[in-house]
């Protein structure tokens, strides 16, 4: 019985069909936990159409779990996909007291607790709670910028694993169609707004800003009908890293903090030239092997940068783009997110 590999529970709230970040980040790494030990999973689906689970589907996973965590054998090791369910692993740690305690964590479910608001004030208190009650646990961070919003909330034990790409272009791509890509969720946090509404007007008339990415607030959306933007909708997979490919710039202009910037990283690694705001998780990602960084508000610098790309020579661009690729590829590479999570198991 001794040489039987780790029994591994991983618990998560972020799931396919739902889109985003978190989901992928979730969905990937479960496919690789059971080459290191006997994996179970209790995951909740999102919806159809990419959209997250309803709240009493969220309450519900949240109960049911809990009453399936207190009757479960103890696992050797526990991990929740996220901060924002740290009372499961707390379940499974005084269940289990030898079972070791991991928990992820993302952009959202750390930063909102900086926010002012009474929400965001009753989250920081309840996440300071888990903290209390959670001495043991190993935090795995995607980017230092959140590893240290989780520690300026009293947790000490943190390790950084930057998050990986599942798209990948094989070949280095030639050429580019002239225009800019927004790729990401259709609302203002994301920015592009500021792109539209302030950076358009300070490049060429003929400059055309293709958008693809599924609509969060509608009075953002009314912005997909100027007159220089296409809206492409919800992309797949490979056509969505043919548009990184093709672009003459992906932009990433968050208007608010990122965990990490998935976008950046993706983007690179199919051959596209990322243009992306200088702050937080993004900045981390964006480092000058892989694109180029502007301020968020500062529309002149973002005109600038996308101005000098344009001016690109053929052999410029290629061996830029080449160089990012090989880049990208190695390091956001979702083999790498496994092993380096694992290695904060044991």
């Amino acid at each position: 019985m001794d040489n039987l590999p780790p029994s591994i529970l991983f618990i998560t709230r972020k799931w396919p069909p739902a889109m985003g970040g978190m989901e992928t980040y979730c969905w990937e790494l479960a496919q690789r936990l059971g080459r290191f030990g006997r994996l179970a999973i209790i995951a909740l689906p999102g919806r159809k159409g990419g959209a997250v689970p309803t709240l009493p589907a969220m309450l519900w996973f949240g109960f049911s779990t809990a009453v399936r965590m207190i009757f479960r054998k103890p696992t050797t090791i526990t991990h929740a996909g996220d901060l924002a369910i740290w009372p499961l692993a707390w379940i499974a740690s005084v269940r289990g007291r030898k079972s070791k305690i991991v928990i992820s964590l993302h952009g959202s479910d750390v930063n909102f607790a900086n926010g002012s608001g009474i929400a965001s004030r009753l989250y920081r208190a309840y996440i300071r709670l888990g903290a209390h009650l959670l001495k043991r646990a190993k935090l795995v961070a995607n980017s230092e910028w959140i590893a240290s919003l989780a520690r300026a909330q009293g947790y000490s034990d943190v390790v950084v694993v930057p998050l990986a790409t599942t798209l990948k272009a094989q070949s280095v791509p030639t050429g580019n169609n002239g225009a800019l890509l927004f790729a990401g969720r259709i609302t203002p946090s994301k920015g592009l707004g500021f792109i539209i509404r302030e950076v358009l007007p300070l490049l060429d008339e003929s400059t055309c800003v293709r958008v693809a990415g599924s609509v969060w607030d509608q009075q953002e959306a009314e912005l997909l009908k100027h007159p220089q933007v296409e809206y492409l909708g919800v992309l797949g997979s490979d056509q969505l890293a043919n548009e990184y490919a093709r672009a003459m710039c992906v932009l990433v202009p968050s208007q608010t903090s990122e965990g990490f910037g998935l976008v950046a990283a993706e983007a690179a690694a199919c051959g596209g030239v990322v243009i992306a705001s200088a702050h937080s998780g993004l900045a981390e990602v964006v480092t000058p092997e892989l694109g180029f960084l502007a301020h968020a508000g500062d529309a002149a610098a973002w005109a600038n940068q996308i101005g000098a790309i344009a001016k690109w020579s053929a052999s410029e661009r290629t061996r830029f783009v080449s160089a990012a690729m090989v880049f990208a590829q190695q390091k956001y590479d979702w083999d790498r997110v496994a092993a380096d999570t694992t290695a904060a198991y044991f």
